[in-house]
């Protein structure tokens, strides 16, 4: 397993003015770290020439780039062709800066719930279908209070959907010894892994080194302080260590 960051993590440093995306990078870079997860919100533009320089700076710092990450849940209310095409967008952004996966939540649903599923279900397929065209992976995050909150959930619409091109995003704090067996059926989909507030248990990144998951753990954690960023990615880090032992 390796170690990301999201750049959710540095909101307050972004918001208040005191990062830029390229000198965040160059921060991921000082740290040791093996990639970068690139939130949609901190892209100041999205023009040919910039994505260029993002992704040369990555590569000049070793950096990879593991994730970009949707801040806009999908599915809802919307017209989700609109939606679909929205993303579809980012997808092609992702593509250009060569990042692998694009991780995404859906929204609660509004009005008939069948229908909400049903309408998601056709928007999934086709921005998957989008993916597929541009080789990127979508990578689908269960989000409590949304259509796709539970295990159970994610297992569906995968299978709804149908493609290989959406995955899913563990979060590993969920990852629970009490809740690892309703996860079991989509270890094995997942292509990144999510750890955010609360800390996240040793014994999660054990279950995952022993499911044979090598992908990126990427840490999404707003916290206020960079300081306090920094040691979550520390104890992150000595915890992926230990379960790589």
């Amino acid at each position: 397993m390796k170690l990301c960051c999201c750049s959710r993590s540095y909101a307050h440093a972004f918001h208040s003015g005191d990062l830029t995306q390229l000198e965040w990078i160059d921060r991921c870079a000082e740290l040791g770290l093996d990639g970068v997860d690139l939130a949609a919100s901190h892209f100041p533009r999205t023009d040919f020439d910039y994505l260029a320089q993002l992704k040369k700076l990555c590569v000049d710092r070793g950096l990879t780039i593991a994730a970009m990450s949707l801040d806009d849940a999908f599915g809802g209310g919307d017209d989700i062709d609109a939606q679909a095409a929205r993303f579809a967008s980012w997808v092609a952004h992702a593509a250009d800066l060569g990042a692998p996966l694009v991780r995404f939540s859906v929204d609660a649903a509004t009005g008939s719930p069948g229908i909400a599923w049903r309408e998601l279900i056709r928007g999934l397929k086709h921005v998957s279908a989008v993916a597929k065209e541009r080789n990127v992976t979508l990578a689908l995050q269960m989000r409590s209070g949304s259509q796709v909150a539970s295990p159970a959930d994610g297992k569906r619409a995968l299978k709804e959907a149908d493609s290989a091109w959406l995955r899913c995003t563990i979060t590993l704090n969920e990852l629970e010894p009490s809740s690892m067996e309703a996860w079991y059926p989509l270890l094995d989909q997942a292509v990144i892994v999510v750890a955010n507030e609360g800390g996240s248990p040793a014994s999660a990144l054990g279950e995952l080194n022993s499911a044979r998951f090598i992908g990126f753990v990427s840490l999404d954690a707003p916290l206020a302080d960079p300081q306090q960023n920094e040691a979550a990615l520390a104890d992150l880090r000595a915890k992926l260590t230990a379960a790589l032992v």
